[in-house]
């Protein structure tokens, strides 16, 4: 048998570990899309296209205001799917102008196929509803109370993992869930104040909710050295619209991480009441949107500071 031996240029091998390094890159692409997320903030009837089930189709997600509730529909292959929660009510949440509906799509589960993350209130407590397409229809796999909602290991090789909890008077109280054999399940996790950033922003909250008192003594460690005094104004501008602040509820997701596989980068988004001091007849919503940075320095205390802060509009 005779072997035939191929040698490769310089120029040929340098094609080649190019054409290999563009494979990989477009392989970790596809991968983080699949898990990417997709926000919608809902104030009224609305539809969003999005594959629902898999196929690489879109299919139509419902969001309909009846009254004072919203119904939530899903079209699939023409097919129409009535959301409805574990009591069998297709009220999915209230109406409310100052406290919008909040739909993630994200694939948790990394099937191909995004389950349904619901954030908003009836008559006026917040609520949380998880929803998971199984083939033949849309199962409410959770529904709480609970105002905090998260993500964490959405955007590496590690299981994902979803974080529930409620910000109450005197601290962040989570709890963490995987998916399992088409379940949610809770497990114990070990972590301590910094986790995600919780400290920062329960110090935050507290901030709002105290202004105009609280602003001359705003915690200054929770702020990054590098924030710019345009962020900063916000406080500034948040007491110059003369309201009362009652935290709704609030979402966060990591954007990045460092070369040792640790958070370097949180996402926060805050919902508050803002009741007019002039006419508490006025409210009107307020979602602030954070950015917290990972500061190595800090040994105890406020792990990830604030850089960056804005009021959605």
């Amino acid at each position: 048998m005779k072997f035939r031996v191929i040698f490769l240029s310089k120029r040929h091998i340098y094609f080649l570990l190019l054409l290999l390094l563009i494979i990989f890159l477009s392989i970790i692409f596809i991968s983080s899309r699949s898990s990417s997320p997709s926000f919608n903030t809902i104030s009224s009837s609305r539809k969003i296209k999005a594959d629902l089930n898999g196929d690489g189709n879109n299919d139509i997600l419902y969001i309909v205001r009846n009254g004072n509730n919203y119904l939530i529909k899903a079209t699939i292959d023409s097919k129409t799917f009535n959301l409805s929660t574990s009591k069998n009510s297709p009220v999915i949440q209230s109406y409310s102008p100052y406290w919008p509906l909040r739909i993630t799509l994200m694939d948790i589960s990394r099937n191909k196929v995004p389950e349904i993350f619901i954030q908003g209130s009836v008559e006026n407590k917040s609520v949380q509803r998880i929803f998971m397409y199984n083939g033949t229809d849309f199962k409410n796999i959770m529904s709480n109370s609970s105002n905090i909602l998260g993500f964490m290991d959405c955007k590496n090789n590690k299981t994902p993992k979803i974080i529930s909890g409620n910000l109450g008077k005197n601290s962040i109280y989570l709890s963490n869930y995987i998916f399992l054999n088409n379940k949610l399940k809770n497990y114990n996790y070990e972590y301590n104040s910094t986790f995600m950033g919780q400290d920062t922003i329960y110090s935050f909250v507290k901030l709002v909710e105290g202004l105009p008192e609280s602003e001359p003594y705003k915690p200054k460690d929770i702020f990054s050295p590098n924030i710019s005094k345009e962020n900063l104004a916000l406080i500034g501008n948040l007491t110059g619209e003369n309201n009362s602040y009652l935290f709704q509820d609030g979402f966060f997701m990591e954007n990045n991480y460092d070369k040792d596989g640790n958070v370097s980068e949180i996402s926060w988004f805050l919902n508050f009441k803002g009741i007019s001091r002039a006419d508490k007849n006025m409210i009107k919503n307020y979602t602030l949107n954070l950015i917290l940075t990972r500061d190595n320095s800090s040994t105890k205390n406020y792990l990830f500071k604030i850089t960056s802060m804005y009021r959605s509009r």
